[in-house]
């Protein structure tokens, strides 16, 4: 791992107008960028001797070698034939993790139902098997989408028939099962043995045999609502065919699942869920009839920056910034835990993180911070890029008196080369209204603005609310019920609030017949609470 000091901060004090009593505000250490390196050059699987992991007794554990993990390993498309030809429109990993059951388990991200403007993205799951070690995988199952986690990153798939061909028979599925590991073991500086297809994108490639990489564990990530590690930092910068594939322990144990911080056929796989977060998908799973599937939420992957923020196409690609009271220090870097967008009076420190993928060398990053909308200039800063292709940049803002922060709302705006990429705000100390939804309007597909492109069509597969909101700094859970000539059709699941403090947004509902003539009602509930209801008529 190296590590990349991007700025040198002065550590001047600043005094801030309006905020009596506030003492002397100063940056935090230096942002701190830590661009992971690439491991190891990932291998094909061949067959190979075993290996041995140390132990306490005077004989080793064998450890599962490289062959053996392959053969629970399968490669996943996302198949669109709606055109009437063959188009794969997502390609990656996943690992089985219930034989019997035919359970796959793979990142959502790969297997998520929709496209970003609302409609399908496939016909399709199709599961490639690696039939010879070494070779390239062959389609040879179709799964379906049976559990999600759309802020986990986590999908669960049951393998359902054989690729263009007839339902599987009660043993017809014979691809192993991975073993099961303790993920709450794995430390940073552990050792893993991370596999995954190469990708149908990336050029050069001529083969998609399975490969496997050393990695070693960077360090962890937290977030809201999931107390503990939800995500291992690794050293390695594998491609994205990798995203949803398994990480083994050296004994040979699956103890996690390599999600991507967003899909993208140009950015590495560099983190990876723990198997506890697995488990709780996989146990919901298996307690599921065999003709449920999982009706995935519609709603909008609103930009970090919002839809109102200039779309560019440059390849470039921030997170929105989250933000935590709390962290470690790790080996020179930050590793932030339980993110929150709200805290109370007095606080000390603000840590903040942000990702940033695909940024060319030397562009401009610029970190404008902003308290109740007045710049600050001072703690404001910006650097020319450095990172590779994947980064995680982390750093704090702090006060040395015992005054704290002054209270407010702390916002974050992160620009590349004169463009905002990505805005969040932290609550400190200050009240916040409650959510507030307004604008209601109905249509079938969405803009990149957010806003309807076409008017709602009783033949189209799906119908989409759209709707502006502000106060929705520190919303939680948000789900919505869909109803038709007052007959419910459709309650989403409760889902983490996905989107910024105020901006725009839509949620959907899909049906593969058509959504029907009628007059449609939906009802958006934040926090338990309704916001906004609104209804209109289909012809």
């Amino acid at each position: 791992m190296f590590r990349i000091a991007l700025l040198a901060v002065l550590l001047c004090a600043i005094a801030l107008a309006g905020c009596e009593g506030a003492g002397e505000l100063i940056p935090g250490d230096g942002t701190d960028v830590v661009a992971t390196e690439a491991a190891a050059a990932p291998t094909p699987i061949v067959i190979a001797p075993d290996i041995g992991t140390g132990t306490n007794t005077p004989t080793p554990t064998p450890a599962i070698p490289d062959h053996e993990l392959a053969q629970s390993v399968v490669q996943i498309q996302a198949i669109d034939t709606s055109n009437g030809f063959v188009r794969t429109v997502r390609d990656g990993t996943g690992v089985v993790v219930d034989r019997e059951a035919g359970l796959v388990v793979t990142a959502y991200a790969l297997v998520r139902p929709y496209l970003s403007n609302g409609t399908r993205a496939y016909t399709t799951i199709g599961i490639g098997v690696n039939g010879v070690p070494g070779g390239s995988p062959r389609l040879e199952y179709e799964a379906e989408l049976i559990a999600g986690d759309n802020l986990l990153g986590l999908a669960v798939l049951r393998v359902t028939r054989e690729y263009q061909g007839d339902p599987l028979t009660a043993d017809g599925f014979e691809v192993p099962a991975a073993e099961l590991g303790d993920a709450s073991i794995v430390e940073p500086g552990d050792g893993l043995r991370l596999f995954g297809h190469p990708g149908l994108n990336v050029v050069g490639v001529d083969s998609q045999a399975l490969t496997v990489t050393a990695g070693t564990v960077l360090g962890r990530r937290g977030e809201p609502d999931h107390p503990g590690t939800t995500r291992l930092k690794l050293d390695a910068q594998l491609p994205y065919g990798n995203t949803g594939g398994p990480a083994f322990d050296r004994a040979g144990s699956l103890v996690g699942v390599l999600v991507p911080e967003r899909y993208d056929v140009n950015a590495p796989v560099t983190q990876l869920r723990p198997l506890n977060l697995v488990n709780e998908l996989v146990e919901a799973a298996r307690g599921l009839p065999s003709n449920v599937t999982f009706e995935a939420p519609l709603h909008a992957a609103e930009p970090s920056a919002g839809f109102a923020a200039e779309n560019v196409r440059d390849g470039a690609w921030v997170s929105r910034p989250q933000f935590a009271e709390d962290a470690t220090n790790n080996g020179g870097s930050l590793d932030l835990f339980d993110y929150e967008r709200g805290f109370i009076s007095g606080t000390q420190e603000l840590y903040f993180e942000f990702v940033i993928q695909g940024a060319a060398a030397g562009a401009l990053v610029e970190e404008r911070w902003f308290l109740d909308g007045v710049l600050q200039d001072s703690l404001s800063s910006s650097y020319p890029w450095e990172g590779d292709d994947f980064a995680l940049v982390a750093d704090r803002i702090s006060v040395p008196t015992a005054n704290g922060l002054p209270d407010g709302r702390w916002r974050l705006e992160v620009w590349i080369d004169g463009t905002v990429r990505a805005v969040s705000t932290a609550i400190i100390g200050v009240e916040v209204g409650p959510p507030v939804m307004s604008n209601p309007s109905f249509g079938s597909v969405a803009g990149e603005s957010g806003v309807s492109i076409s008017g709602p069509i009783s033949t189209a597969e799906q119908i989409l609310f759209f709707f502006d909101h502000s106060e929705m700094d520190l919303a939680r859970g948000v789900r919505w019920v869909v109803l038709r000539d007052g007959e419910v059709m459709y309650q989403s699941p409760e889902i983490n609030w996905p989107g910024g403090g105020e901006g725009r947004f839509w949620v959907g509902y899909y049906d593969a017949d058509g959504v029907g003539a009628g007059r449609w009602k939906f009802d958006v509930i934040v926090d338990g609470e309704s916001v906004l209801q609104a209804e209109w008529d289909v012809g």
